[in-house]
């Protein structure tokens, strides 16, 4: 079994992101929540740039659904960190994509949400989570162990 820590900044406004889109050269995860407030209330979308930057990404979605979306819009990045001597790699970023999307089902992701059938993973999420689980993983009896000890 593999672990890793997501550690997610934010909440963006769809407007604050465009502004910001070019700074966002980073890579790993993000979500996107709907809202009628200041704070995270429903998770619309969960994504991942490996080979392109979280601005190129987001400019894809608006021409897609963004725009479909009656209300406000926030969004959070997450920078995914594995243990030493572990490298970040396109298949890891994609399977933590996929671990989350398998658990909380967005309504926007179109792939995914029929199971998750990879390798065997813990995400520590921390910063920013929204309305994710602290620790998440594709193990559930697992998850019930480690949360009974934590």
């Amino acid at each position: 079994m593999e672990w890793c820590k997501i550690d997610w900044k934010g909440y963006y406004s769809i407007g604050a992101v465009k502004t910001k889109a070019e700074s966002l050269d980073d890579f790993g995860i993000y979500a996107i929540y709907e809202t009628t407030s200041s704070a995270p209330q429903k998770l619309l979308y969960i994504g991942e740039t490996y080979w392109q930057t979280f601005g190129k990404r987001l400019r894809q979605h608006e021409r897609e659904w963004l725009d479909k979306v009656k209300g406000k819009l926030l969004i959070a990045f997450g920078t995914v960190t594995l243990p030493e001597g572990n490298k970040i790699s396109q298949s890891r970023i994609f399977d933590v994509e996929c671990s989350l999307i398998d658990e909380y089902r967005p309504p926007y992701n179109t792939i995914g949400k029929c199971g998750y059938d990879g390798r065997h993973l813990v995400i520590f999420n921390s910063g920013k989570i929204g309305t994710l689980d602290k620790i998440v993983s594709t193990d559930r009896e697992f998850l019930k162990l480690l949360k009974k000890h934590v």
